[in-house]
């Protein structure tokens, strides 16, 4: 035992000897490091040094509550350049009667979330950042700290509704942030919101299963984003009614391919009229709908966080501290854990070798250099892994870092159309071309803006109109000539666009928020179980209870018609009142038809005359014909009466 001690206590000196600090580390990032190799760093028992700060985006267009007669569901998207809780609203999924049941059977009912941006609340930073706690009641507590605010926006804009929370269905889907992580802290952030979920019913009273809280695939981050553009561009929902594929031979539909650009990741979907996919297919279904087949890939560490980590990464390992792409006369503090080892391969992020570091990066050259900035960007795409492998198997069809890619458009074309969405949206505007541009728009649009000094570039964004970044925020700001260069690089040397192939970038399309979540929910809710309430359709009556109607109708308005003739018509009324059918009927004795006919009332003495003058008519009436009779018989027999 003791032998075993001072072998780890030579092995622990040797790693320190061995251990030296780069010139270019700032001594806070070389220390954590020390004492990392001593023994681990504890977790500091204040909250107040976390490296981290939790920040509220306030919406700017926010409907208070919701109403009607609806249901609800929310979706968190917890990304890596902050967390959003996203509220949808959709018509109940009730079905009346068999033609329903068959409808649902045969893909033709689907149900559609009707909300937009208007139920959205966002708090920064990134969910990953709370892997930083290790300890389990620590985390915890972080996670409901961090969680809680935006379950408490859900229940104020659904308190009319509280009755029906437990039916409201919540998800929670990581995306770029967390796939980067090392998979045990991907697992342990995960098993920890689905306690906090389902053990506090306060905390969270919406419905719940564990399956609704995981870290969603690259892959599936590209299908919804796909699904949310093409559902509020109206390309999706009538194509997909139905059963089978989607693909339509004889008539070659409009769908809108899809760009995505989050902090970590890059996203690209695209649907092939054709069919024709080797690889990267992502077969969609909604509810019983139809099949599409869509091409998509998720490239991690392509985002624009990503990418710039990288780029950092690789000028440390370089031992420079000029970061080519910065504007003259700026500096920023870049710190990461990406690091590189002598081959200029960037180690797993679980790697020992992958510690954190911070160095402070300038460009203080006299002339910006694009060029420069144009290589250090194209590098990252990776070109050099398609030559290895990919040219080959796939006979040339690669997109960038040796992956499958169908061609992509060299001119617009009606079928062809692309919607870049998120972050691809915010250098449009920084660049200040709207919400359509070409490829090589972009490019020049760039290197304008990056031949701007620090100064130069404070006052152009001071004075730009609906500018995606804040004054206040030197360090994004610092790297608006990146992202230019960036995106125009994966656009053109990248997926291979042509030069004057033109782009939308949309965040918002016909009122819904771009993003995956909308894709996503669209999904998930055509997943759910339908209900059956045949007792709240109304059926109408029965034909014979129809014709009853008809026959009593007519037979009742043929009466009241006749009363008000009678009513109306003095000429009729004394010719009725004067006929013998009347005079001998009981009617002429009732007080309601003789109110019709407008006779006079009777009196009692009136009354008495009247029935004697029709007893005594009567009687002679009776006489007269006996009279006549007995005539009739003495004419027969010879014999006359005197």
């Amino acid at each position: 035992m003791i032998a075993i001690r001072c072998f780890l206590a030579l092995a622990l000196s040797i790693g320190l000897a061995s251990a030296v600090r780069h010139p270019l580390e700032e001594s806070i990032s070389w220390e954590l490091h020390v004492r990392r190799l001593e023994g681990g760093e504890e977790e500091p028992e204040d909250e107040e040094d976390t490296p981290y700060t939790i920040k509220h985006k306030k919406p700017k267009n926010h409907i208070p509550f919701a109403g009607g007669d609806t249901t609800h569901g929310m979706m968190i998207d917890a990304g890596s350049q902050g967390t959003r809780l996203h509220i949808f609203e959709w018509g109940k999924r009730i079905l009346l009667d068999q033609e329903d049941l068959l409808d649902v059977a045969h893909g033709k009912k689907l149900s559609i979330p009707t909300s937009n941006s208007r139920w959205t609340d966002k708090y920064t930073p990134g969910l990953d950042k709370l892997a930083y706690h290790k300890k389990p009641a620590k985390l915890t507590k972080a996670l409901r700290n961090y969680l809680g605010p935006l379950l408490d926006f859900a229940k104020k804009v659904l308190k009319d509704k509280e009755h029906e929370w437990h039916t409201y269905p919540i998800y929670l889907k990581a995306t770029g942030g967390l796939r980067t992580l090392p998979k045990k802290d991907r697992v342990r952030l995960i098993e920890a919101i689905r306690d906090l979920f389902n053990q506090d019913k306060t905390f969270n009273p919406f419905a719940f299963e564990d399956e609704q809280c995981r870290v969603i695939s690259g892959e599936e981050e590209a299908i919804y984003g796909w699904v949310g553009v093409n559902f509020a561009k109206g390309s999706l929902i009538d194509y997909s009614y139905g059963e089978g594929d989607a693909t339509i031979r004889k008539h070659r539909q409009l769908t809108y391919g899809m760009l995505e650009m989050g902090g970590a990741s890059t996203q690209i979907a695209v649907y092939e009229n054709n069919g024709d996919l080797m690889a990267n297919l992502f077969k969609l279904q909604l509810g019983g709908s139809r099949h599409w087949n869509v091409y998509v890939h998720s490239y991690l560490y392509f985002g624009i966080n990503g990418a710039w980590t990288r780029l950092g990464g690789r000028l440390h390992w370089e031992g420079t501290t000029t970061n080519p792409c910065l504007p003259i006369g700026s500096e920023v503090e870049f710190s990461s854990w990406a690091t590189m080892d002598q081959e200029g391969r960037f180690y797993p992020r679980s790697a020992n070798e992958s510690q954190p570091y911070s160095v402070t990066m300038v460009n203080n050259n006299t002339a910006f250099d694009y060029s420069h900035c144009a290589a250090h960007t194209n590098w990252l795409l990776r070109n050099d892994a398609n030559q290895e492998w990919c040219e080959f198997e796939m006979d040339g069809n690669c997109g960038f870092a040796g992956i499958y890619q169908p061609p992509m458009p060299q001119v617009n074309r009606d079928i062809d159309e692309f919607v870049a969405t998120s972050n691809f949206v915010d250098v449009f505007r920084f660049l200040k071309l709207g919400d359509r541009a070409s490829v090589s728009q972009i490019g020049q649009a760039a290197e304008k803006v990056c031949a701007l000094n620090w100064e130069e570039v404070k006052d152009y964004n001071s004075n730009l109109k609906d500018s995606p970044v804040g004054n206040d925020d030197e360090h994004t700001l610092a790297q608006m000539c990146f992202r230019s260069v960036f995106v125009y690089q994966l656009l053109r040397n990248g997926w291979a666009f042509g030069d004057d192939y033109e782009l939308t970038a949309a965040d918002v399309i016909n009122g819904q928020k771009m993003g995956w979540a909308l894709g996503c929910m669209l999904y998930e809710i055509n997943t759910l179980p339908w209900d059956f309430h045949p007792e709240l359709l109304y059926r109408g009556p029965d034909w014979w209870l129809i014709t009853l109607y008809v026959i009593i109708g007519t037979l009742g308005g043929g009466a009241i018609g006749f009363a008000i003739a009678m009513r109306t018509s003095k000429k009729f009324n004394k010719r009725v009142r004067q006929s013998v059918f009347f005079q001998n009927s009981a009617l002429l004795n009732n007080p309601t038809v003789r109110k019709s006919l407008s006779c006079p009332p009777l009196d009692l003495e009136e009354l008495l005359k009247e029935e004697e003058y029709a007893l005594h008519q009567q009687y002679s009436d009776e006489a007269d014909k006996l009279a006549e009779e007995e005539a009739l018989i003495g004419d027969d027999n010879g014999t006359k009466y005197t």
